[in-house]
C-alpha cells in the first residue's frame, strides 16, 4: 500500500507596507501649506493625494519614502526637465497594481497613490 502526502502552501494576502503611506496617516493634516485628499468609490478604486507648498523638509521625506518603495516596484520612471521632476512607481500586490507618483516643481510637490482597494489589503 502506498501513502501519498500532499503539502499545501497557502499564500495569504498582506498589505504592501509602502513607505509613502505614512503621509496619509494624519500626521500632516494640520501642517501649513499641506493639502490631503482621500477618495474611494463603489468600484473599489482608491486614491490619495497630497500637495505640499514651500516645505522642503516634508518634500525631502517624501523623496526618501519614494526611494524606499522603489525597491518594491515592478516598473519605475523618472523624468526631469524645465517643468520639474516626475517620478512614478508601479507596485503589484494581491494581483492588482498600485500607482505612485511624485511631481516636484518650484519648491512644491504633489504625491499620489492610486489603485484598487484590494491592492492595499
Amino acid at each position: 500500500m502506498m501513502i501519498f502526502t500532499i503539502t499545501c502552501v497557502i499564500a495569504y494576502a498582506k498589505p504592501p507596507q509602502l513607505a509613502v503611506e505614512q503621509f496619509f496617516d494624519g500626521r500632516y493634516n494640520k501642517e501649513k501649506n499641506v493639502t490631503i485628499s482621500i477618495k474611494s468609490n463603489d468600484d473599489g478604486d482608491y486614491y490619495r493625494g497630497m500637495s505640499v507648498a514651500n516645505n522642503p523638509d516634508i518634500i525631502k521625506k517624501i523623496v526618501e519614502a519614494m526611494d524606499k518603495d522603489s525597491a518594491k516596484a515592478s516598473k519605475s520612471f523618472n523624468q526631469s526637465g524645465e517643468g520639474g521632476q516626475y517620478t512614478s512607481l508601479k507596485i503589484i500586490n494581491n494581483g492588482e497594481t498600485i500607482d505612485i507618483g511624485l511631481q516636484q516643481y518650484n519648491g512644491n510637490a504633489y504625491l499620489f497613490i492610486k489603485g484598487k482597494e484590494k491592492a492595499f489589503k
